[in-house]
């Protein structure tokens, strides 16, 4: 092997080692970028076409170093909590799945650093990236609260009241019956309650409204201070019709631990049923990774899921750039949702994955790398030495 072979050899090692160092560069420098995977490089050896291994003829001094492609570390990184709603991470280190809106290209990333867009549509840290659910079909589509940015309102049906009537008191009055109509407007009752005075236990109710009497004729029951409940007996149906909406079916409940002794009176509103539309308050995912839309009427509800992606092989997955992977066959992908099995892990919402790069290892890998890199330049050098050595030799000859 001459002289300038060592030297093809030894530059051999300069660029791989140069190309390492690249390599943990990058990973360095997304210690902490959410969802990031670091990369490994790798390297093979090179021979001459006319060379032979050992065992064989011919020279098998070997030809330096070639780089390989570097291979992405796909193991899970730590999870951090971030106290946002909307960001999620899959303890089943899966993928979630992201759509380019522009070209429809499909790509998988880890880093859930998720927000809702103006338009409803759950996109990635950039804004550029529409996240994906799965439906009922197993079909991809835009995870969005489309349809659900409003709770419609529910009329009020029944009033319930408890407590005591008593028996040195009448009427008893109960005010501030708040009820809501059908459009979401809400109307204060008020429910009058008169002692019989031929049949003492015995009450009668009416209920008025600001401009008067709705409804009376109703009547309530105690035996003993207990009040009779067979039958229904302790309900009371009316109609109510407040002035540009529907008409209202309600009916006044006195609930079966309402009594009539000679105690002060304490009969007040337990519960009404019905409320005024609402707006979204608050979303969040729950551990199947369905979005869960809190309103500002009190109810909630579960809109999509989120989609997940798993593979049997990660090894066709490539960057894409903003901590996203493409693959050239999207077929490999096989989607599900969180919580089917434990394959696909629980999502924690609140959450992102941090950067799987182990600072540590990275510090011993430079190192190495430039030891290596010195050790490389020194075996140009001295060839180069070397053959300028020969040549002042043939010089002076």
């Amino acid at each position: 092997m001459s002289l300038s072979s060592s030297i093809d050899i030894g530059m051999s090692g300069l660029l791989g080692f140069s190309q390492e160092l690249q390599t943990i560069s990058n990973n360095v420098a997304n210690l902490n970028t959410p969802g990031f995977k670091g990369s490994d490089s790798q390297f093979s050896d090179l021979f001459s076409q006319d060379n032979s291994f050992s065992g064989g003829s011919g020279d098998s001094t070997g030809g330096g170093m070639q780089v390989l492609p570097a291979v992405i570390n796909f193991s899970q990184g730590q999870t951090t909590q971030t106290g946002v709603a909307t960001n999620m991470v899959d303890s089943g280190n899966s993928f979630f799945v992201l759509k380019d809106p522009k070209t429809g290209q499909i790509s998988y990333t880890q880093d859930g650093q998720f927000q809702f867009n103006s338009s409803g549509v759950l996109v990635d840290s950039t804004g550029n990236f529409d996240v994906q659910a799965l439906d009922s079909s197993g079909k991809l589509a835009n995870l969005t609260q489309s349809g659900l940015q409003n709770s419609l309102p529910k009329a009020s049906s029944t009033i319930t009241l408890a407590g005591n009537l008593s028996t040195t008191t009448s009427p008893d009055v109960v005010s501030s019956i708040n009820v809501t109509d059908a459009a979401g407007g809400t109307h204060t009752l008020t429910a009058t309650f008169t002692n019989s005075t031929k049949t003492p236990g015995t009450w009668t109710v009416s209920l008025a409204d600001a401009n008067g009497t709705v409804s009376s004729g109703g009547s309530f029951v105690f035996t003993n201070g207990t009040l009779t409940t067979t039958g229904g007996a302790n309900s009371y149906a009316f109609t109510y019709s407040p002035a540009g909406v529907p008409a209202m079916n309600l009916t006044l409940t006195l609930d079966p631990s309402s009594t009539y002794l000679a105690s002060s009176s304490t009969l007040g509103v337990e519960s009404v049923d019905g409320y005024a539309a609402g707006t979204v308050t608050n979303a969040t995912f729950n551990q199947s990774g369905t979005l869960v839309l809190s309103y500002s009427n009190g109810q909630t509800v579960n809109g999509p899921n989120v989609a997940l992606a798993n593979f049997s092989s990660t090894a066709n997955l490539q960057h894409a750039g903003n901590n996203a992977f493409i693959t050239s066959n999207n077929g490999d992908a096989q989607l599900g949702i969180a919580g089917n099995t434990s394959a696909w892990g629980t999502i924690n919402s609140g959450s992102i994955q941090a950067s799987n790069v182990d600072l540590s290892t990275e510090f011993s890998n430079i190192i190495i790398t430039q030891r290596g890199y010195q050790a490389a330049s020194e075996i140009v050098s001295t060839a180069n030495q070397m053959m300028q050595n020969v040549l002042d030799m043939k010089g002076q000859g």
